[in-house]
């Protein structure tokens, strides 16, 4: 008689840098996707899809730093509609999964926060990854090889307007155009905006957003992939968003908008897209407290 056992697991999407916070800024917003991992004593073929396949791996990686036998089959199974490569933390959403749900099936007993140094070895930063495991704003650094994290309690009273194109930036692929070196003004942009964007999200203070969310780090080379992101960029603002930003490693937009203003900043943004010949979605989501939650154990 063959052997199954399941856990199943919902893990948020996540936007990450927020501008200026390269690496260091993510928050998990109200988007969800849920995972199904079985194991087996069955002989089944690997996981075929990208999200399926970082969701087998990361369990494998649990398995074998708890000592356990890999199982001679591993399935999973990924119910919605994020999109791989748009920066909305698909890679960390489903390497999250992996993790607790191995750990669920082997009865490890580790907290979430117990496995966010394995989680942030495994995804290779942790903007988008501490917040698809715990939820909220969230401050990643390392400190050596020590992972030091905080968490804010995001607004409620302030949507990120989502424009997401249909091509994809790879966050691998994009990074390498990132330069190598900053001059002393350049870094002393981005510490001053990021501490500011922290601060101003805290206090409610939406009109520093629009400053806040500049950035010379990581976007102008990003743009050079997407030349149409700086005009999408100023369209939200125009619109009435209180500042945006490309999402992780693109090719998302994200803006800052009160409710009301929402569906008119996504109509913005899509305007532009089509005068640049992008073909895009748009959804209005809430920052979200919610983090990775295990569902239930078969």
């Amino acid at each position: 008689m063959t052997n199954h056992q399941t856990a199943t697991v919902r893990v948020p999407a996540t936007s990450a840098n927020l501008g200026p916070g390269f690496d260091s800024l993510g928050v998990a917003l109200d988007w969800v996707g849920t995972y199904t991992v079985t194991i087996s004593d069955d002989n089944v073929p690997p996981p075929s899809g990208p999200i399926e396949q970082m969701t087998s791996s990361a369990a494998r990686v649990l398995f074998q730093q708890a000592g356990v036998a890999i199982p001679t089959g591993i399935t999973v199974q990924y119910e919605g509609d994020v999109p791989v490569g748009r920066g909305l933390g698909v890679s960390a959403s489903a390497r999250a999964a992996g993790l607790i749900a191995a750990d669920a099936l082997i009865d490890g007993g580790h907290t979430i926060e117990d496995l966010l140094p394995l989680a942030v070895q495994l995804e290779g930063h942790g903007d988008n990854i501490v917040p698809a495991l715990l939820g909220g704003l969230r401050v990643v650094i390392k400190d050596d090889d020590n992972l030091v994290q905080i968490g804010l309690t995001p607004p409620d009273d302030l949507q990120l307007v989502m424009l997401i194109p249909e091509f994809s930036m790879p966050t691998e692929e994009s990074r390498k155009r990132l330069p190598q070196n900053l001059t002393r003004n350049q870094v002393v942009h981005n510490i001053g905006r990021a501490a500011l964007l922290v601060a101003a999200l805290t206090e409610g203070n939406y009109e520093l957003l629009g400053t806040a969310t500049e950035d010379v780090l990581h976007q102008p080379a990003r743009a050079t992939l997407f030349p149409a992101m700086y005009p999408l960029l100023q369209a939200a603002c125009d619109a009435g968003a209180h500042g945006a930003y490309l999402s992780g490693g693109g090719s998302t937009i994200a803006a800052f908008a009160a409710p009301d203003r929402a569906d008119e900043i996504a109509g913005a943004m899509r305007e532009v897209a089509a005068v640049h010949g992008l073909q895009v979605e748009s959804r209005n989501c809430q920052m979200s407290t919610n983090g990775a939650t295990l569902v239930r154990v078969d």
